[in-house]
């Protein structure tokens, strides 16, 4: 390891939340890069700090085994988080590669219920940290804007979800404060394991077009959107549909 490789090294085990933010921004391919010269141990770690999202893609340049390691040294939370940014077979090739009894639970804690909130929601739209400024929050907007939608979910390093922003607010915002300052931190959410029938009538619907989804911890599942929630009573075409839905 080269002296610039140990100074980045020495600051992301120091600083990992700041370092995380700057990662978070690159490509995945050059966090990839920077982060290969670290023992699986030190990535999980530093990776606890980032974002599903951006962790996910960052996992995708290892070899499937090397992934599967750190994401066996990750928290459950992060763990579980991350696995959701991926569909089913690379989610069970990753945990078929891991300490089985870590995978074991790993499984049943990603696996809900067809139609319950947790299986409908979208995991992969776009989550700011509320520690970043709003001229660098506008910038990630800019690059996965097939993302974002009109309701930007703040989520902190533990994919807690602590706040939403309108995008039009953002847009209009001061570029130097933090998304902090200007979130709503009462937000509407719905259980992971409820119902899709039962959060139909949700009175929250005649205000939202999509509304966040969480655990019973409140990590940050993913956002579900009004749409979806139409397509779910068109194919129970027999059953009851509230006017505000129609």
């Amino acid at each position: 390891m080269n002296l610039t490789q140990q100074l980045r090294e020495t600051f992301i085990q120091e600083h990992p939340l700041e370092a995380a933010r700057y990662v978070e921004e690159l490509p995945a391919q050059s966090a990839g890069e920077m982060l290969h010269t670290m023992e699986p141990q030190h990535i999980a770690a530093f990776l606890e700090y980032c974002l599903p999202g951006p962790t996910a893609e960052i996992l995708k340049q290892y070899p499937p085994a090397t992934s599967a390691v750190i994401l066996s040294r990750l928290s459950t939370r992060s763990a579980r988080a991350v696995l959701r940014q991926y569909d089913s077979s690379t989610q069970t090739s990753l945990l078929d590669q891991v300490d089985p009894a870590i995978g074991a639970h790993l499984r049943r804690s990603i696996n809900l219920p067809d139609h319950t909130a947790g299986s409908l929601a979208d995991p992969h739209v776009l989550t700011l940290p509320p520690d970043i400024t709003v001229a660098n929050a506008l910038q990630r907007v800019t690059q996965t804007v097939g993302q974002a939608i009109y309701y930007l979910y703040i989520i902190d390093h533990q994919t807690i979800l602590r706040g939403v922003i309108l995008m039009k607010e953002l847009l209009g915002a001061e570029p130097t404060i933090t998304v902090s300052s200007i979130m709503q931190p009462e937000v509407k959410a719905i259980p992971a394991t409820a119902n899709a029938l039962d959060i139909v009538a949700h009175p929250a619907w005649a205000q939202y077009d999509s509304l966040p989804v969480i655990d019973q911890d409140r990590t940050f599942i993913g956002a579900l959107r009004h749409r979806t929630l139409r397509h779910f009573l068109q194919s129970r075409s027999g059953e009851y549909q509230p006017a505000f839905l129609s």
